[in-house]
């Protein structure tokens, strides 16, 4: 069961803009409790989802955006040349 849990959690913060925008979205949510006029831990789980869902988005962004650069050509080694 743990290990579920551990490969559902490291796939969904596999990408380093996913884990930054959940980080912040969490402080901005613990550090402005006047927001929502709720709970700091409350806000705090509310905006690292909105950050996990803005990472997200970032990270398909990018990962489009460079799918079609050039890529590499296959050379074959000759040996000795």
């Amino acid at each position: 069961m743990i290990r579920h849990l551990l490969v559902l959690v490291m796939t969904l913060f596999q990408d380093n803009y996913v884990r930054v925008g959940t980080l912040v979205g969490a402080l901005a949510g613990f550090w402005s409790p006047e927001i929502l006029h709720g709970e700091p831990a409350t806000n705090a789980f509310i905006f690292g989802f909105i950050g996990w869902g803005i990472g997200a988005y970032l990270a398909n962004y990018n990962a489009e955006k460079t799918q079609y650069k050039q890529k590499k050509k296959f050379r074959v080694f000759q040996g000795g040349r």
